[in-house]
């Protein structure tokens, strides 16, 4: 580490600490699961390391580190003598992290209960009026993305780092599953829900609240489980690329 020198020549110590760039990996990381969440890359789609490294300006090496790493949180699955590619999360795959996303936000709202703050709760409820926003607007994609956000914000209070990786891994791969519609069918009773966890927090009732969060992510899951079997046989509407 460097120290920086005054005009006398003596290090000075309140500067000797230095802040480190983001290396080319990290970069590459970052840019290719903006692109895999924005949809630039669709589900299924093979990653071409030198086209990305030529994209980016940067040699292979950090692409196919970035590429790992992309792999080993569930974005992209690595298909052996064939390459890496964008992972496809279809219906059972969605249901599967319902199950056990009922669990763990169960979990983050009982400790975030704990550690709830005025100004935690004046965020939640903007986040929640801003659902009812997009709910109005009948925009599905921004609710979409705006419910997650709800969900991680909870979890950031409730200060568990490995709990909130693990809650933002499965939010991930949700994005993955590109039938934005099915996830958000009953988007009103959906809504209906947040503001019953958003009131139960408000009130100090921690149990409450993550009752109805449990509560929540089961009926977001029977809601996807009784349109997928209504779209059985209809399998152009089940395609990865279909919003």
């Amino acid at each position: 580490m460097s120290t920086r020198t005054d005009a006398s020549g003596q290090g000075s110590g309140a500067d000797s600490r230095s802040i480190r760039a983001p290396s080319l990996t990290e970069l590459a990381y970052r840019e290719i699961e903006r692109m895999i969440l924005a949809c630039e890359l669709e589900t299924g789609e093979r990653l071409n390391d030198s086209h990305l490294a030529r994209r980016f300006g940067i040699s292979r090496g950090p692409v196919r580190e970035a590429i790992g790493r992309l792999a080993s949180v569930g974005l992209v699955e690595m298909i052996q003598n064939k390459g890496a590619y964008v992972r496809v999360i279809d219906v059972k795959d969605a249901l599967e992290i319902y199950d056990i996303r009922a669990a763990l936000e169960r979990t983050g709202v009982l400790a975030a209960s704990r550690r709830m703050r005025p100004e935690h709760l004046v965020r939640l409820r903007r986040q929640v009026e801003s659902l009812d926003a997009f709910e109005a607007e009948g925009d599905r994609e921004n609710y979409f993305v705006a419910n997650l956000e709800f969900h991680r914000m909870i979890h950031e209070v409730a200060g568990n780092e490995r709990l909130l990786d693990l809650t933002e891994r499965f939010s991930r791969e949700l994005r993955l599953f590109r039938h934005v519609s099915l996830i958000t069918a009953g988007i009103h009773e959906s809504n209906l829900e947040h503001h019953r966890i958003l009131e139960a927090l408000e009130q100090g009732e921690g149990e409450q609240a993550a009752a109805a969060m449990e509560d929540h992510v089961c009926r977001a899951k029977e809601r996807l489980t009784v349109l997928a079997e209504n779209l059985k046989g209809k399998p152009h509407d089940l395609r990865p690329t279909a919003l």
